[in-house]
């Protein structure tokens, strides 16, 4: 008989679905690509993130729960200053996500337009507006 300890290892953290062996997998590369970012070779990164989401869409996996290799792939995109394909890979990711993970996905969607200047024509001042003054023109 096994114990609780010893079952927990056996059918890992997710218990046994038939994705469990799919999602360690997935967090062991994932992990591998964090050491690369961490490092600053996100080209590295980028390829084992690619190759992340591709095996698990692969196998079939629920697209709800890939938020977290998206969000991955997408900082590598975006410390490449590849925005426009993180904006993408966000917003393709958007449909089938729900709760924190759409809320994640969202937020870092925003940022990544925020940095291309997609609200730019939002912050600039008109025309005839004196630029701001934080001394109150002194």
């Amino acid at each position: 008989m096994l114990n609780k300890a010893q079952y927990t290892y056996n059918t890992g953290m997710h218990g046994r679905d038939r994705f469990s062996t799919l999602r360690r997998q997935t967090s062991d590369m994932l992990a591998k690509a964090q050491t690369f970012m961490q490092r600053g070779d996100y080209a590295q990164a980028e390829l084992m993130c690619k190759n992340a989401l591709n095996t698990w869409r692969n196998n079939n996996a629920p697209r709800s729960e890939e938020a977290h290799i998206i969000t991955f792939l997408g900082k590598c995109y975006e410390a490449q200053r590849q925005f426009q394909l993180a904006y993408d890979l966000y917003f393709e990711a958007l449909p089938h996500l729900t709760g924190t993970n759409y809320d994640d996905v969202y937020t870092a969607m925003l940022y990544v337009s925020e940095r291309m200047g997609t609200f730019s024509q939002y912050t600039k001042p008109a025309i005839d507006e004196p630029p701001y003054d934080p001394y109150g023109g002194r």
